[in-house]
Formats: C-alpha cells, sequence, structure tokens
C-alpha cells in the first residue's frame, strides 16, 4: 500500500462532518444498582410510584395542635393545652388530639389525627403535661403535606438524564434499588508493533514500552465507553484478521494505535478495506500531527461498528482521539457531546507550522502582566510529554507557517 494512503486525506470538517451524520441504531439497556449508576444515562422516564412523604410530618421539633386553640395566644398571655402523649420520628400516635389537647412531636414524625399544626418548641413550656402556648399558628403551619416533594404518577427524571448523585437521592427516596440505563459502548484496544513491550518487562534494546494503552484506556473512561485492552499484537497479518473478525462480533469499537511502516500499519487498512457492508471509511486526514489515521464505520448484523487505526506516536494518537472519536463515543453512550473551554492568549514568541495542513500546535499558557501567553511546545508528537507539557493546543490553519510574536490566538485547553 506504501503512501498511498495519504492521497486520500480530507480536511477536518469533512471528517466531522461525515462522523456527526451517523445514526447509531437501537443499543441495549441494562439494570444497575443505584451505586453503580452515576454518570449513566436513563433509559426510561421514570415515574413516581408512591408520594414523598407519604404521611402528613412535622416540619421541626415541637407540639402537635389544633391550631384555632393557639389563636389568642401572645408572648404575654400564653394558652395553655393539655399534652396527651408524644411521638418521636419513626413511630404513629394512635389517639386524637381533641380541643385544648397537644402532642409533643419530632422533626418527620406523623401528624397525629386531629392536629392540624405545629408549634415550635421554642415557642412553649412545659410544666408536667400542661403546656404554655406563646406564639399562634394556623392551620397547616410547619407542617408538611403529602406528596410535598414527589406526587405518585408525576415523572420525576427523563430517559437520556445523565444520573448525578442528586438524581439518585430522587430514586431513593421513591424506594428503588436499581435502574434501567443504556449500555455503555464496549470499546477494545490493541497496541500494535514487534518493537513495543508491555511496561514492566525488561527494556531491550530497540524496543518501547507501551504508552497509547493507558492513555486511551483512561480517556474512553472519560468519554464515556467501556474500555477493554486485549494486549500488544505483532506485525503479522494472519493475526490481525483473525483479531478483527472476533472483535467485529463482540465489541462496538476497535482501537489499534502504532505499528511499523512495512508491519500492520500497512497491513491493516487493506484489511479493512476489503470489509463487507462498510458505511463510511475515512483514511487520511488533512491535520497535522495524526495525518494516516483511518475510521471506518462497518455494519455487523444491523449493529454499528466502528474501527479506529490511530498513530503510534503518542501525542498524535491521544490528539486524534480527543479531536474525532471521543465525540463518537459520547453519541454512543448517548452522552452530549463534550464542551471544549478556550482562552485568549498572546503568543510569547514566533510559532512555526508546516503549510498545507491544519496544524493542532500544543502551546502552555501562562499569566503575565495581567494577561495569557502562549508558548509553544517544543517537542513534537513523539513524545508522550508534550501532552503532558501542554496546557491546550491552538489551531493554525493550512496556508498559514509563521504566527508571529504578539498574535491573539485561541487555546483549546485540555482541562
Amino acid at each position: 500500500m506504501g503512501n498511498e494512503r495519504f492521497y486520500q486525506a480530507i480536511t477536518k470538517t469533512e471528517v466531522e462532518n461525515i462522523l456527526s451524520g451517523l445514526v447509531w441504531l437501537a443499543r441495549e439497556t441494562e439494570l444497575v444498582d443505584l451505586n453503580d449508576a452515576q454518570n449513566r444515562v436513563l433509559a426510561d422516564n421514570i415515574f413516581a410510584p408512591i408520594n414523598v412523604p407519604h404521611f402528613i410530618k412535622s416540619r421541626m421539633d415541637g407540639y402537635a395542635v389544633v391550631a384555632r386553640d393557639t389563636f389568642e395566644a401572645t408572648e404575654t398571655t400564653p394558652v395553655t393545652l393539655n399534652k396527651i402523649g408524644e411521638v418521636p420520628a419513626g413511630a404513629t400516635f394512635e389517639g386524637t388530639v381533641q380541643e385544648s389537647q397537644c402532642v409533643k412531636i419530632a422533626t418527620g414524625a406523623p401528624l397525629p389525627e386531629g392536629a392540624d399544626a405545629v408549634v415550635m418548641i421554642e415557642n412553649v413550656e412545659e410544666l408536667e403535661n400542661k403546656v404554655k402556648i406563646f406564639q399562634a399558628v394556623s392551620p397547616g403551619q410547619y407542617v408538611i403535606k403529602i406528596g410535598t416533594d414527589v406526587k405518585k404518577g408525576e415523572k420525576i427524571l427523563s430517559k437520556r438524564k445523565i444520573l448525578t448523585v442528586r438524581d439518585l437521592g430522587v430514586l431513593s427516596a421513591v424506594g428503588m434499588t436499581q435502574v434501567k440505563v443504556y449500555n455503555k459502548p464496549k470499546i477494545v484496544i490493541y497496541s500494535t508493533g514487534d518493537e513495543v513491550l508491555t511496561p514492566g518487562e525488561p527494556l531491550l534494546p530497540g524496543k518501547i514500552y507501551d504508552i497509547n494503552s493507558t492513555t486511551l484506556y483512561h480517556a474512553i473512561i472519560r468519554a464515556g465507553g467501556q474500555p477493554i485492552f486485549k494486549g500488544i499484537l505483532k506485525d503479522d497479518p494472519n493475526s490481525l484478521k483473525t483479531v478483527l473478525k472476533r472483535e467485529l462480533k463482540e465489541s462496538d469499537f476497535i482501537i489499534f494505535s502504532g505499528g511499523t511502516s512495512k508491519g500492520i500499519g500497512d497491513y491493516l487498512p487493506a484489511i479493512v478495506k476489503q470489509l463487507d457492508d462498510i458505511i463510511f471509511l475515512i483514511h487520511g486526514i488533512q491535520i497535522k500531527p495524526g495525518k494516516p489515521t483511518l475510521i471506518c464505520a462497518v455494519n455487523v448484523e444491523e449493529n454499528v461498528k466502528i474501527i479506529i487505526i490511530l498513530p503510534g506516536y503518542p501525542t498524535s494518537c491521544l490528539t486524534i482521539f480527543n479531536q474525532f472519536i471521543t465525540p463518537l463515543i459520547n453519541k454512543a453512550a448517548r452522552l452530549p457531546k463534550e464542551t471544549k473551554r478556550t482562552l485568549e492568549g498572546e503568543t510569547a514568541k514566533r510559532i512555526y507550522s508546516e503549510q498545507g495542513r491544519l496544524e493542532f500546535k500544543m502551546v502552555s499558557v501562562k499569566e503575565e502582566a495581567g494577561m495569557f501567553k502562549i508558548y509553544p511546545i517544543p517537542t513534537g508528537s513523539e513524545s508522550i510529554t508534550t501532552l503532558a507539557k501542554a496546557d491546550g493546543y491552538i489551531e493554525i490553519p493550512e496556508l498559514v507557517s509563521i504566527v508571529p510574536k504578539g498574535e491573539k490566538v485561541r487555546v483549546f485547553l485540555f482541562e
């Protein structure tokens, strides 16, 4: 295949338009415990099965009374009532409150039958079974009615809601222990190349440790997917065909990173292009870094499967993932597209770029003299430290080779 793949490169905008037009078919759902449901996407509308609260209760500590008995009470001329019992939280009062009677009540306890208001404990004086009331209350005062918080039958959460801690509290309040959510897309990761070693193995001449599987694993989690690292593939086309055939049946996304120019990096595009039922195939993007990227959508038994070949250089790999693959995973997981945070700054020195391709130039940001100064990262896409040292990136258009010192630029922030 050689370098002919580079001649098929299309623009960033064309790639985004193709990916945004992808229609996901119905995806499976699962029931998960509430303790595992945070940040999951709700698969159904949820209607309250009960009222919350489901009984009339006291809003605070005090005395349950018939409100009209207190109408004449003032700080100087209290009304005296007979205390006929007490009701702590979690208990009930078996009797009925009659005229001139009251019941001591705890916050959250059920209001006794016959009572229609609560006098705060601060406004009473109790002596044996006589209670002096120093402030009048109106019917319903300091009382929480049935369904005040949630009414039975009302929709409390909408389908496709991303479940938060607060949402899970609401579900607990109506007695739910599980909730139906969309499955996270299953995303397998393979690193490739005879030169790649698993971290922890003895480092031999000509070998490098696998970086991309770690960064991609955590990037997938952040994007809303379920990452599964399957290991390192050697430069063998037969094993590659076997792996791809198996993963198209078992996974939603298959991500390969790395390889050598005469090894799997050449074999894989040819194998992918021979697949049946290709929905689209992108091979080459007019950007730097990451030009030789391949993204392919295949229809497998009425399910959309995504095959991705990312560059081996760590910064190229993660840059392409963040730019194009994260939105795809967001969409597959029914999550909203991530919003990029930006800031305006001024270049602190001249920045060079290669003409002919849109470049994502990694930069650091420093606040100097009340303004943001933008510095280019000196290392290239081959270095993982390029991303580690960068606060974000600027986009340099394809026909621009120099960004002058003092130029106003927009920085797309990583965090």
